[in-house]
């Protein structure tokens, strides 16, 4: 660890116990480390340093070795020294004196005061307040995650500390559960400003600090900025509500991974707090809310400029209304905000009350609300009407009446982790829900009944997609996940037909059954930027892989365009795809229009005319002619979170589309006719 103001469990570095990640077998509750006082000075320690007496060892990094100490007064302080091998660069010497002296202006409130500095031999020093306690991270490993009062007053000190260290010209570039000490007074945040003097001596290649709470530039290799240390600060608040961290991994290549190209996990962060820290750990640090935007979303009303900001201009609009949510949701704002959505409609009629059908891209009826983040819906029938299958962040599969929008029975529950994917299918003659989660299982609902049917079906690792097809004329689910391969399973007895299929190099993200030439065929897509086919009673190749997209391929779905069955793929390229399955040429050019990643793609037919509906991160849901790639109508509107999946249904006779998003919403709009 680098600089540390607070006593170890024993000797110069952390036990295993402690994991920096938040993943160690010490993570979340258990009994805490006792922490006396420091570890005993070894040999080739100093005794003193200048008028300090020196009496143990705090902690040692790479950077250099803390020690606790005593002032001629007798007051107890801290000691920082650079390594040698550092402290021969005279550039890194004079560095660290003057960025020493610039954090002595940093405000001492809520930071460990600088008191002194100097140098001995050639290796500088600096001394600081000796802060007794437990670190955020240690703390949280003994007694579990921060709640309510405690939580906010965390989150508004330590960003108060920050909007300090930023007004003296100081990036922190590791802010961490570790460097964040809960001292008697409160939280107290340290190690301020020092990482950033042996990063200029290290190679270009070497990343200094957590991964777990690096902001994605710093692994990038760019130079970090105040919204670098808003990204340490939100990893950091998202380990302290909930005891895991934003972005897990058991390996520093897993987790630098997770934070370029992954969202945070966000599972148990309170809903005041979600859409702030979500915000807050936006990839381009350009999208992130400022220090000050962050403290006034929790303790005012109003989101304020950053100086010298034009108004209108610094915090994009969907990171705005975000820390705007949270702060009415905080319950810290003066004054009463109404929220309101439009009127309830019955099946079919206008969300405006005009008492007439619905025109095309106009909601149909109120949101579906009371779930967490939507991370999937599909379109079913259960005893002749129309209903709608989701799953979300919070373990759950539910069942919704499409025309009321109310639960139908209980969610189920049986997942131990997100879910990522549901299907609807048959299985002797009754409508089932298949459904594929985080904790590596698929598993099939009586949709009558709410009771699994069956064993969960194991695979091992993360199950990202689900899907019903047949083959020799038994029921069959598909999957895929985190394992790159391609799974079919019996659906009557959970075992699995034949070996998985494997080429991906990288998550398979979506899977869809499709037909080719009259056998069955499976069309999927993944992380590795390609659309395969693959033969469903064999498990070879079909072909080569279809070469596209410029970034993940996040779902695929097929239909049928003139009479030949086509491939839709949509990725976080931005990009939709439209692929003749046969030739693997391309039938339209890439469609672009949505701004932000396409999370989910489906095909449907709108008075013959094939289209398809695609839901993105730009929080909207558009329809397109499948034929040309050209929009049909405007933008579908309501979102204010990213769309993660859309389906396809019929309501009352009239096509309809489904969404699932973010914001804990599914929304139901109307598709005509007549479509624009």
């Amino acid at each position: 660890m680098p600089f540390s103001n607070q006593p170890l469990c024993s000797g110069r570095r952390l036990p295993a116990v402690h994991s920096e990640s938040g993943n160690g077998p010490g993570a979340g509750r258990g009994k805490r480390c006792a922490v006396p006082g420091p570890g005993p000075l070894a040999e080739g320690d100093p005794r003193e340093i200048d008028d300090y007496r020196l009496i143990g060892v705090l902690g040692e990094g790479g950077q250099g070795v803390v020690y606790l100490g005593r002032a001629p007064s007798g007051r107890q302080v801290a000691v920082k020294v650079l390594h040698g091998r550092m402290a021969a660069d005279p550039k890194v010497r004079e560095r660290f004196l003057r960025e020493a002296e610039v954090i002595r202006r940093v405000a001492a409130f809520c930071t460990a005061k600088v008191l002194d500095t100097g140098i001995v031999g050639d290796r500088p020093y600096m001394v600081s307040e000796y802060i007794q306690g437990p670190s955020l991270q240690d703390l949280v490993a003994a007694e579990g995650p921060r709640a309510g009062g405690a939580l906010d007053r965390i989150a508004v000190t330590t960003l108060t500390a920050l909007a300090a260290i930023h007004r003296a010209g100081i990036i922190h570039r590791d802010f961490k559960p570790r460097n964040v000490i809960m001292g008697p007074e409160g939280p107290v945040v340290i190690d301020f400003g020092i990482a950033s003097v042996p990063d200029h001596t290290a190679t270009h290649s070497s990343v200094m600090g957590t991964p777990a709470y690096l902001a994605p530039e710093q692994l990038n290799g760019e130079e970090a900025g105040p919204a670098s240390d808003v990204f340490g600060w939100a990893a950091t608040m998202v380990y302290a509500a909930t005891g895991h961290p934003a972005f897990p991994g058991d390996v520093s290549a897993v987790v630098m991974n997770a934070v370029l190209n992954r969202k945070p996990d966000l599972a148990g962060v309170p809903d005041r707090l979600r859409p702030l820290l979500a915000a807050a750990l936006v990839k381009r640090p350009e999208d992130r809310p400022a220090v000050t935007d962050l403290l006034d979303a929790l303790t005012r009303d109003e989101v304020s400029r950053a100086p010298g900001t034009p108004r209108g201009r610094g915090v994009r609009p969907r990171v705005r209304k975000a820390v705007v949510a949270v702060a009415v949701a905080a319950g810290l704002v003066l004054g009463a905000v109404w929220l309101q959505e439009p009127s309830p409609a019955g099946p079919g009629p206008a969300a405006g009350g005009t008492g007439g059908p619905a025109s095309f891209g106009m909601p149909v009826g109120r949101p579906f609300t009371g779930t967490a983040d939507v991370l999937t819906v599909a379109a079913a029938e259960l005893a002749g009407r129309p209903v709608v299958l989701s799953g979300g962040k919070d373990r759950m599969v539910r069942v919704w009446d499409l025309a009321t929008g109310r639960a139908v029975g209980r969610p189920l529950a049986g997942h131990t982790d997100w879910v990522w994917s549901v299907a609807a299918a048959e299985l002797d003659g009754r409508p089932v829900a298949v459904s594929g989660g985080r904790d590596g299982t698929v598993r099939v609902w009586d949709l009558a009944t709410g009771r699994p049917v069956g064993r969960p079906f194991t695979s091992g690792a993360a199950v990202l997609t689900v899907a019903a097809a047949e083959l020799d004329g038994r029921p069959v689910v598909l999957s895929g996940g985190d394992d790159e391969t391609v799974r079919v399973w019996d659906l009557a007895t959970g075992r699995p037909v034949g070996e998985p299929f494997t080429g991906h190099g990288e998550p398979v993200f979506s899977v869809v059954a499709a037909e080719l030439a009259g056998r069955p065929v499976v069309v999927s897509g993944g992380e590795d930027r390609t659309v395969r086919v693959w033969d469903l009673a064999t498990g070879r190749a079909v072909g080569e892989p279809y070469a596209g997209h410029t970034d993940f391929v996040i779902e695929v779905d097929v239909a049928e365009l003139a009479g030949r069955p086509v491939v839709i793929s949509g990725g976080e390229d931005e990009t939709i795809q439209v692929w003749d399955l046969a030739t693997r040429k391309q039938v339209t050019g890439p469609i672009f229009g949505h701004g932000r990643a396409v999370h989910s793609v489906e095909a449907a037919t709108l008075d013959g005319r094939p289209v398809l509906v695609s839901g993105s991160e730009d929080e909207t849901v558009r329809v397109w002619d499948l034929a040309t790639g050209k929009p049909i109508g405007g933008p579908f509107t309501g979102h204010t979170d990213w769309v993660w999946s859309v389906g396809v249904a019929r309501l009352d006779g009239r096509p309809v589309a489904l969404s699932g998003g973010e914001d804990e919403t599914i929304r139901v709009w109307s598709l005509g006719p007549p479509a624009p």
